[in-house]
């Protein structure tokens, strides 16, 4: 008779930031930006391994033809940028979304010790948007989503 019982691999697919909405602050003077999005997509989550999901990397374009801005992103479903929430219905996921591949620095408002980017003058600025996913999450199974908000300040 088996003592333990079977470990059962539960497969969670992600999909993060699925929308990224655009905000511009802007001052009297007419500032003019053209916004697209690559959403940030982990993949599948294994809730067994021992390494975070780094798979997430979306983009950001931004065609500026004002000076440049500074860009933030929200903290979206979790109002915090400590560790940002995904859900699939009532079922959080923590993940956060980082500044460069070393994902060290989390991408935010510059509060609460979050970056903004800077957007360059007059001209097509591509960030790269790098999604981690701490391990050792006990995820259910289905589709997790949050909404960022990308707000250019000029």
């Amino acid at each position: 008779m088996n003592r333990f019982p079977q470990r059962v691999l539960l497969r969670a697919p992600l999909l993060a930031c699925a929308a990224l909405f655009a905000v511009l602050a802007q001052p009297a003077c007419a500032a003019s930006c053209t916004i697209s999005t690559t959403p940030v997509s982990f993949g599948i989550y294994d809730v067994f391994a021992m390494n975070p999901n780094n798979n997430g990397i979306g983009s950001l374009t931004l065609v500026c033809s004002t000076d440049a801005g500074n860009v933030a992103l929200s903290t979206g479903q979790s109002n915090t940028y400590a560790a940002r929430v995904m859900r699939s219905g009532a079922n959080p996921l923590t993940y956060n979304l980082y500044t460069s591949a070393a994902r060290t620095r989390v991408w935010g408002d510059g509060s609460g010790g979050s970056r903004v980017m800077r957007a360059a003058e007059k001209a097509t600025t591509i960030f790269s948007i790098y999604g981690q996913i701490p391990a050792g999450q006990d995820a259910a199974v289905g589709t997790y989503t949050d909404n960022i908000t990308v707000t250019i300040t000029f």
